[in-house]
């Protein structure tokens, strides 16, 4: 990575973080761009050059983090959807994916919070049914045995999932990943057998 780049990269997270600093104590719609700025120490221009407003900002944010869980979605999928039975594969993956969950723990407190741009919620449920949108139709047993239509599966299982996010942060992620991911096997398991 060049000088230049390297510049820019470590502006946008300066950018970023203090946003972040001032999404924790006031909302979205109250903050300025001269506010980030000068939490950030620098000058309107230089915000600017890296983005053309605050929803730009915050756009750009909800991507990455969207991209992110996406990536380590498709990564955990195609390796266990391979090596391992349904109940295994499904397990190790949840588990995983709530450690990475965990990982944005601090971006998604405050998104999914009060201070957070309205739609939030919806925009990440959205993100979230496209990636399983995209392994449910590469799935040959959905086809073959896919007795509901893929919009309403859909729905619930993200749904389902996102509600199960939201209530672990609002508990402080007391439980582990892994416990989490036991948890989600139970639920599902549950409601197999009901």
């Amino acid at each position: 990575m060049g000088i230049y780049a390297d510049k820019n990269r470590k502006t946008k997270q300066l950018i970023q973080r203090s946003f972040m600093q001032m999404l924790e104590s006031k909302p979205f719609e109250s903050i300025t761009v001269g506010e980030i700025a000068k939490t950030a120490q620098m000058n309107r221009g230089t915000f600017y050059l890296h983005y053309t407003d605050k929803f730009d900002l915050l756009e750009q944010m909800e991507q990455q983090l969207f991209e992110d869980l996406g990536s380590h979605i498709n990564e955990l999928q195609s390796r266990y959807s391979v090596m391992h039975t349904f109940g295994e594969g499904q397990e190790e993956l949840a588990a995983a994916l709530f450690r990475s969950i965990q990982f944005h723990v601090p971006a998604l407190k405050i998104f999914l919070g009060d201070h957070g741009r309205a739609g939030f919620h919806i925009r990440f449920r959205d993100a979230l049914a496209e990636k399983v949108r995209s392994h449910l139709e590469k799935d040959e047993n959905f086809h073959a045995k896919g007795k509901v239509p893929m919009d309403y599966l859909l729905s619930f299982i993200t749904s389902a999932f996102l509600g199960l996010i939201e209530q672990w942060v609002r508990n402080g992620l007391e439980k582990t990943p892994e416990e989490m991911a036991a948890l989600y096997m139970n639920i599902i398991s549950f409601i197999q057998k009901r």
